[in-house]
């Protein structure tokens, strides 16, 4: 008898472990089926963030090209702020008459396609100028044309200048002009060249281009050894482009570039140099003169480059 008690009590033993048996199958299977739950889920949100970080990282990259364009842009529009393009204010009481020989009018280049504007923004006051008064630093001594294609040679450009139209003949009246000497005269007078420079500088800015001149030659006769000597014989040229007179303006920037090889006005000289052979009609001599400043000054000021190929662009140069 207790034999079948015994055996009836290990019979429903086990009956409820058979019975426990599906249960626990069907606990650890959805514990496996929670875990895929959540790796599908960790894989999902995997792949949600990842897209976020490369959307994040492509507007890093749009965010830098904008930093980059408008670093460019700022560059560029200091540089006309230094020499400026806008709408002159004032002439100088430059007369009708006073438009260099081979250019059809006013801002137009001989062949009638318009010249850029001059670097230099009247009414604006001064620019920021370096402390140490040159805006120059010394390179390496790479005078002259070197390398590039067509290279100008600049002896026979210099005396190609002298021989052009109008040659030693100034664009502004007599009158006019010694009343500006008169004018400059008490002006420059402080014998120091960094007032005296600022002086004629000022002018410049103002859009005073003939007083501008004459404060620049005047200082330029007083301190041709000076470390601004380099920045007064480049804006002498920006003065006289921004009256048209474009063949004393193309000697000035000839003479900024071979008297002061040096200097970081080197590629703004050819720039410069350039456009005003386009006003005296010279395409030809300003073609390879913008090609010689790209191929010599790759990494010059990106708004110099920038100019000097839309200089090509107008000048439909090959």
């Amino acid at each position: 008898m207790q034999q079948i008690k015994g055996l009836t009590g290990l019979l429903v033993a086990l009956v409820f472990i058979v019975a426990a048996t599906p249960s626990q199958a069907q606990l650890f299977g959805r514990k496996n089926d929670d875990s895929a739950v959540r790796i599908t889920q960790l894989e999902e949100r995997i792949r949600t963030l990842t897209g976020q970080i490369e959307q994040l990282s492509y507007q890093m990259r749009e965010l830098q090209d904008q930093m980059r364009r408008m670093q460019e842009d700022n560059e560029y529009r200091f540089q006309q702020l230094e020499g400026g393009g806008g709408t002159p204010g004032k002439r100088s009481e430059a007369t009708p008459g006073s438009t260099a020989p081979g250019a059809s009018a006013p801002g137009l280049a001989a062949d009638g396609t318009p010249l850029s504007e001059p670097l230099v923004t009247p009414g604006g006051g001064f620019a920021t100028l370096p402390s140490d008064g040159s805006g120059d630093a010394d390179w390496s001594d790479t005078g002259g044309y070197q390398g590039g294609d067509g290279p100008v040679d600049l002896s026979n450009l210099a005396n190609g200048l002298e021989n052009l139209p109008g040659a030693g003949e100034s664009q502004v009246p007599d009158q006019t002009l010694s009343t500006e000497e008169d004018s400059i005269a008490g002006i420059i007078a402080s014998g120091d060249p960094r007032t005296d420079y600022d002086e004629a500088y000022s002018h410049a800015v103002n859009g005073d281009y003939a007083a501008a001149e004459q404060g620049f030659r005047t200082f330029l006769e007083n301190y041709p050894d000076d470390e601004l000597a380099a920045n007064a014989q480049y804006w002498l040229g920006e003065s006289l482009l921004s009256q048209q007179n474009y063949r004393e303006a193309a000697d000035a920037f000839l003479k900024t570039y071979t008297d002061h090889p040096g200097s970081k006005k080197s590629p703004d000289s050819l720039l410069k140099l350039g456009v005003s052979l386009r006003g005296l009609g010279e395409g030809q001599a300003a073609c390879a003169t913008f090609s010689e400043l790209l191929n010599k000054y790759p990494n010059a000021a990106p708004a110099v480059l920038t100019q000097a190929r839309d200089e090509r662009r107008r000048a439909q140069c090959t």
